[in-house]
């Protein structure tokens, strides 16, 4: 099974306005703290305060989080069940979108859409939102030590540069040692390539 470790995030917060029949939704995406569901859940909150403080006057603020490819929610905040919170939510998995919240802020304008309608009106305001805010791809990193004798830092290097791996610190005494940084999926390739070789250890 190969480790997924790249997943689009957005680029920066964006927001958008969609108009249906008088009712007027205004969308928010909101990147959140990259592989740290802590502090996700602590910014989805922060987010959903400040929109909620941002537009008191409203009825309904529904939203949509998707931390990693297992860890969702949706909530549809008193629409009809099926009709906010989950169109949000697909707009998420249209751009594989992960480490991310949609907020969509609904004002009545006095003519009913039905389940429908408010499907559609929703959906499109949390596009309008994402693309406003832009996409990129972020990596989901591993971090390694190694400790090795200095006539072998050639074949280290040159290990560390076939995989891409970022140096974070190095530190000499009697032998080297390198803190580095890989891509999550190469992490095992890029261990065993290095203990193949040598005089080099994995440090804890």
């Amino acid at each position: 099974m190969i480790l997924r470790d790249a997943f689009p995030t957005l680029a920066s917060e964006g927001s958008g306005l969609h108009k249906a029949k008088g009712s007027k939704f205004h969308g928010y995406a909101f990147p959140l703290p990259f592989a740290d569901e802590s502090a996700a859940e602590d910014a989805v909150a922060r987010h959903l305060d400040a929109v909620r403080e941002s537009h008191h006057s409203a009825r309904h603020v529904c939203y949509a989080w998707q931390f990693g490819p297992d860890r969702f929610r949706a909530a549809d905040d008193g629409e009809p069940s099926g009709s906010a919170g989950m169109p949000i939510h697909g707009v998420l998995r249209s751009h594989d979108l992960h480490w991310t919240l949609i907020a969509v802020v609904r004002y009545f304008g006095g003519t009913k859409l039905g389940v429908g309608g408010l499907i559609e009106a929703y959906r499109t305001g949390a596009q309008e939102a994402v693309l406003d805010a832009g996409t990129r791809e972020s990596l989901l990193m591993t971090p390694l030590t190694f400790g090795y004798a200095p006539d072998l830092t050639r074949h280290v290097m040159q290990a560390l540069q076939q995989e891409d791996a970022r140096i974070k610190a190095e530190r000499y005494t009697d032998r080297c040692l390198i803190d580095i940084e890989v891509r999550s999926g190469r992490a095992s390739a890029l261990t065993a390539t290095l203990l193949d070789i040598h005089g080099v250890q994995a440090i804890d």
